[in-house]
């Protein structure tokens, strides 16, 4: 008898005991509504080990089995594959729509308004070739539009900058990142020497990885004994269970302005992962900052130079008041050369401008060939000009204008890059004869200080002078300055809408998700407060039985 009354209060006394255990789980799951990662909590329980008696087996209670997340697996590795590329997303659409506000005309740095103000002023100095009131003022109407110029190529080249400065900023969240993962990996391997998981230190965890993965694209390795492993899409390792490795930045060797992102492992091994990013902020920030933002300013610079070129070339062919000829109006292009920091020889190449009337605007590549032999590439067009043979340290020109002279040793496969349109729009300027003395303005074709050649720059503004992406060499094109700046602008634009589309697409693709998740994992109140009810009452069930023992023994007592 004594001994059924022992186990009786042991039954209850276990579901005492695990009714208590989840109530306090309910009530936890409550406390953390808000909480950002949190996932709820399930006790799961399980009959106790039966005891044998005459008659049978008879069971003996209840006891927790284990505290459980609520978690879906694959829904999780979903969120954060899709985390990374909202990040990039989100990143394109706000730099779009800076560069679409810089270009638009409202902007108060309009090509097309300097542009037509500037043949306006051409336009009054052909009806008066004379007065020093009309060349004043075309003279300011020219430096307006180099500053137009100016502040636009300047203010890419600030979109650039800002973006390095994010960049790097970024990689401070990543390492941060990466180290709270690592030391998390251990924490949860230290605190899991059974079955039961560390719950709240995974939900923690994954929440940081999925923010890690907003930044940078990962791999999610999910290791046997509780840790996990994240790589890069390319392989290269960022936390191997409690190792975590380090993101530095280091100046691009072809463009010290900016920085390579590059994996520091603990022994000092260092890899350049720059061009294998394929998602998160750090995708979109390169991307922006090395392919589009490039790609914008470089067709600003080629309209520049293209400006600049057929300007000056019809310009050089007129007379100024002082009998003056073969002047520039504005400052002649210059030929600049970057050598590949990957070569091998120590070859130096030289370029000028060997005819500026003939010089391209287009950016070209030479690759060494040979002991005497280079290959030569248009980049801008992506057409090849053929193999050409050299001397060392004799100049020769080109056919695109350039004079080119190689010195040193070069190696087979040393490259070098020329261009005549290198930042033609930052470095924009009115010549210095005409800025210094407006006499030196060539509105004449002849000594006798008619407009007749002011007349041929008038022209200049209706002439089909660009194809879709460069100068036609032959006068054939099918832009004027204006339309090639206004299919600049357009471009621009359906690029930005469509980085707005992809947002939307995106974001709502992850809505759904989290809403999913939410759904499997979130918390609610009404639930929990069920479940609580619940709880309550199976703990005052057992509070119950074991009253009602009590009063058993003082009934037994009394006897």
């Amino acid at each position: 008898m004594a001994s059924n009354i022992l186990n009786i209060l042991n039954t209850a006394q276990e579901g005492l005991r695990s009714q208590l255990l989840a109530m306090e789980v309910t009530g936890h799951n409550i406390s953390n509504v808000q909480t950002e990662g949190y996932t709820r909590q399930e006790v799961s329980f399980k009959a106790t080990i039966p005891r044998y008696t005459e008659t049978g087996r008879i069971g003996t209670g209840v006891k927790v089995g284990g505290i459980e997340r609520a978690h879906d697996a694959f829904l999780h590795l979903q969120i954060i594959g899709e985390s990374a590329e909202l990040g990039e997303s989100r990143v394109k659409k706000e730099v779009y729509d800076q560069i679409e506000i810089l270009l638009s005309e409202t902007s108060g740095r309009s090509v097309n308004k300097s542009l037509s103000n500037f043949f306006s002023g051409i336009q009054d100095v052909a009806s008066n070739p004379t007065s020093p009131a009309e060349r004043s003022t075309l003279l300011a109407e020219g430096q307006e539009l180099v500053s137009t110029f100016n502040n636009l190529g300047e203010s890419l080249f600030q979109i650039q900058q800002n973006l390095n400065a994010a960049v790097s900023v970024d990689i401070g969240k990543v390492n941060s990142f990466i180290k709270e993962i690592a030391q998390l990996n251990e924490v949860i391997h230290a605190n899991e020497p059974t079955t039961f998981q560390a719950n709240d230190y995974r939900d923690e965890r994954d929440l940081k990885v999925k923010k890690l993965n907003e930044i940078i694209d990962l791999n999610y390795i999910d290791e046997n004994d509780g840790q996990i492993s994240l790589t890069r899409t390319d392989g290269t390792p960022l936390v191997l269970n409690s190792t975590a490795f380090t993101l530095i930045t280091s100046p691009n060797g072809n463009n010290k302005s900016f920085h390579d992102v590059i994996v520091q492992g603990p022994e000092g091994t260092k890899t350049n992962i720059t061009s294998t990013i394929n998602g998160g902020t750090l995708k979109g920030y390169l991307e922006m900052r090395d392919k589009i933002v490039v790609e914008v300013k470089d067709k600003l610079d080629r309209l520049a130079a293209g400006f600049v070129k057929e300007f000056n070339e019809i310009h050089q062919q007129g007379f100024g008041i002082d009998g003056s000829t073969g002047n520039n109006f504005f400052k002649a292009l210059k030929t600049t050369v970057l050598t590949n920091v990957n070569n091998t020889g120590s070859a130096k190449l030289i370029a000028t401008n060997g005819d500026p009337s003939n010089i391209s605007i287009d950016k070209y590549e030479i690759t060494i060939s040979g002991t005497n032999s280079f290959t030569l590439k248009n980049l801008t067009t992506g057409s090849s000009s053929g193999t050409f043979t050299f001397q060392q340290g004799s100049s020769f020109n080109l056919a695109n204008g350039y004079a080119v002279a190689i010195s040193g040793t070069p190696a087979v496969g040393d490259k070098f890059r020329l261009s005549a349109s290198e930042n033609a729009a930052r470095n924009m300027a009115i010549g210095s004869g005409v800025l210094s003395n407006t006499n030196k303005i060539s509105a004449g074709l002849n000594t006798k200080r008619d407009g007749g050649n002011a007349l041929n720059l008038i022209k200049l503004q209706s002439q089909l002078v660009f194809d879709s992406v460069t100068l036609d060499s032959a006068g054939s094109g099918t832009f004027t300055f204006d339309e090639f700046y206004n299919s600049l602008v357009s471009t621009v634009g359906v690029q930005a809408s469509s980085s707005q589309s992809t947002l939307k697409q995106q974001e709502g693709i992850l809505r759904q998700l989290n809403i999913r998740r939410e759904n499997k994992a979130g918390v609610s109140i009404d639930e929990e407060m069920i479940n609580m009810i619940k709880f309550q009452q199976a703990y005052n069930a057992a509070a119950r039985v074991i009253s009602m023992v009590d009063e058993m023994m003082d009934n037994m007592i009394s006897i």
